[in-house]
């Protein structure tokens, strides 16, 4: 006995099957390709983010390798209390976006010693102890910047820099 002779309900379901094979496969097919598209996308994403941040870092490095190297007569004069308009500054309202918290942090504190690096003299009268206090800043500063360009930054950045763990 056959149950899926001519005419019979199980025969006219069966002529469905390969239309439904065909549509399942080409289904499938278009699956696959927007997963792909999908992850394109966001590999695109996440490229155009490592770019814009390391252009931030790129430009901090190489502001932190020239507060390191510059020579002390080349220093400006910045009164204690003013803040100094630094690279570090101009570098914050990006970096806020693309980084978050902790490297304006990061940026605030390289800025606090740009100022303190750069603060070569204080207004007159300046006493021998003023002196040789802002010469002692001075050089911690330099000595932090040193201390950046070899692998400070390279640490605080390559958290988000680096293609292992993109955030």
């Amino acid at each position: 006995m056959h149950c899926c002779v001519q005419g019979s309900i199980c025969f006219e379901m069966m002529k469905g099957v390969p239309a439904a094979f065909v549509t399942l496969i080409i289904g499938s097919i278009a699956g696959a390709i927007t997963f792909r598209q999908y992850q394109v996308a966001k590999a695109k994403l996440k490229l155009d983010l490592f770019d814009k941040r390391y252009t931030i870092f790129n430009k901090a490095w190489l502001a932190m390798s020239n507060a390191a190297t510059l020579p002390a007569t080349l220093r400006l004069a910045v009164p204690k209390d003013d803040e100094l308009i630094t690279p570090f500054n101009l570098l914050l309202p990006e970096a806020v976006f693309l980084f978050g918290k902790e490297i304006e942090d990061y940026l605030n504190e390289l800025s606090k010693h740009f100022t303190q690096l750069h603060r070569g003299a204080k207004y007159l009268p300046i006493s021998a102890e003023d002196e040789a206090q802002n010469a002692a800043l001075m050089q911690a500063s330099q000595t932090y910047f040193i201390e950046q360009v070899r692998q400070g930054a390279k640490a605080r950045f390559g958290v988000y820099l680096g293609f292992e763990n993109w955030k």
